[in-house]
């Protein structure tokens, strides 16, 4: 399962490096689940470092914080099999776990969409007219104060386009969110894959919580994997609902960072 998982992440964020907001550097090849990358999309917390081996040398850190430095930029680095003592001297800190988390859809506890939710509205954002409008919720989702930024903006767009390779019957990334009395209220992203479907950037706007609309849409989400199972990551916030949900957890993920809040 860890391999799956760590998978699914790796899948994410190669997608990332294919954006055209994005750009990226090759660490290493020849690891076990692929190869390790950077990739930065010039957006806070949206910049990753995908290692999938045990870090062993304090080369690749050295490499991959000068690639960030240079653009001014924080990134996370997901620490796949330890060799946390390189970042650590590389002046990295640790910034919190991240839960590896699976659900088989078939073991779901569904949920009843509260029937004090008027007018509920689940859909594939396909229209770039409305991709800031999926990041200025997204912002506020994750805590993000004031106006979101023009790059944030822009890195959402370029996602959403990433996305139409999904309409096209391939594998990618699809963004989604919940209308509720024709407003929006939460996000999600989707990666699928034949084996399996990840999540990413779900989330709802503080205003929605304790609703049902988060399980609202994992109800959604469960409808869409159909047979596939079910993979994320979840911060420490999301861990009770997950569990309610019915998810299992795997193992922990280390996170480091140039930035400890970067969670």
């Amino acid at each position: 399962m860890k391999n799956m998982i760590w998978r699914d992440l790796g899948f994410f964020v190669e997608r990332l490096s294919e954006l055209s907001v994005s750009r990226s550097i090759l660490l290493e090849s020849g690891l076990s689940l692929g190869y390790g990358f950077c990739v930065s999309v010039g957006s806070y917390a949206e910049n990753w470092v995908y290692f999938p081996g045990r870090i062993t040398s304090l080369d690749y850190v050295v490499k991959a914080k000068k690639f960030f430095e240079e653009r001014g930029e924080t990134f996370m680095w997901p620490v796949y099999d330890g060799g946390t003592e390189f970042l650590e001297e590389a002046g990295l800190v640790y910034a919190g776990d991240i839960t590896a988390m699976s659900l088989d859809p078939k073991n779901a506890r569904l949920s009843r969409v509260n029937p004090d939710l008027a007018g509920v509205r689940i859909e594939h954002l396909m229209c770039d007219f409305y991709a800031k409008e999926w990041a200025e919720t997204a912002w506020r989702v994750f805590g993000g104060e004031g106006d979101v930024p023009e790059e944030y903006c822009r890195f959402v767009d370029a996602l959403r386009r990433e996305g139409e390779s999904l309409s096209r019957g391939g594998d990618g990334i699809s963004l989604h969110w919940i209308m509720v009395d024709k407003k929006v209220a939460g996000t999600f992203a989707l990666t699928e894959e034949a084996e399996m479907i990840g999540v990413y950037y779900f989330g709802t706007l503080p205003e929605c919580r304790r609703m049902g609309v988060a399980s609202a849409m994992m109800n959604k989400i469960c409808s869409i994997a159909g047979e596939r199972r079910i993979v994320l990551q979840s911060t420490p916030m999301g861990l009770g609902f997950y569990r309610s949900f019915g998810f299992t957890e795997h193992f922990k993920i280390p996170v480091y960072s140039t930035d400890k809040d970067i969670l």
